[in-house]
């Protein structure tokens, strides 16, 4: 019988208020490691400045990505799907949370990225609660901090 992946949670530093921003630069980073990806978006607002930046984030640069439909056939597609529910059209096997709460549903993902708000008491606080609520869900989440 094969063993079952345990899933990896890893929260990353950001230092600014741009949770767009801190979601684009880990896609540059690691856009040749990361299969498919889901990013929870906490809004449909969220999601269109986070589309608009994928755009122009860097001009040699192309990340693509596209916007959650109802069309399922369309969303497969996208190696890198925006959503603000958990889709599993693409079969992304990295969530990245691009919201405050846990997702609702991280069962079947090998790997989610959360993050740490470090500019703001208040945010971290938030995380380090994610962060034990991952614990409590059986995951070992880690921290990896700020990467260049």
């Amino acid at each position: 019988m094969a063993k079952q992946l345990e899933t990896k949670v890893h929260f990353e530093l950001l230092d600014r208020a741009d949770r767009v921003e801190g979601i684009c630069n880990l896609l540059l980073r690691r856009a040749r490691l990361i299969p498919h990806v889901l990013i929870l978006c906490p809004d449909n607002s969220f999601a269109a400045q986070l589309d608009e930046r994928l755009w122009t984030i860097h001009p040699e640069s192309f990340l693509a990505h596209g916007i959650a439909t109802d069309d399922v056939e369309a969303n497969s597609q996208h190696p890198i799907l925006l959503a603000t529910s958990i889709q599993r059209d693409n079969r992304a096997e990295v969530l990245i949370n691009g919201g405050l709460e846990i997702p609702p549903d991280v069962s079947g993902f090998v790997h989610i990225v959360d993050f740490v708000d470090g500019w703001d008491e208040s945010l971290k606080q938030a995380a380090r609660e994610r962060f034990r609520t991952y614990r409590q869900m059986g995951l070992e989440p880690t921290y990896l901090g700020k990467k260049s």
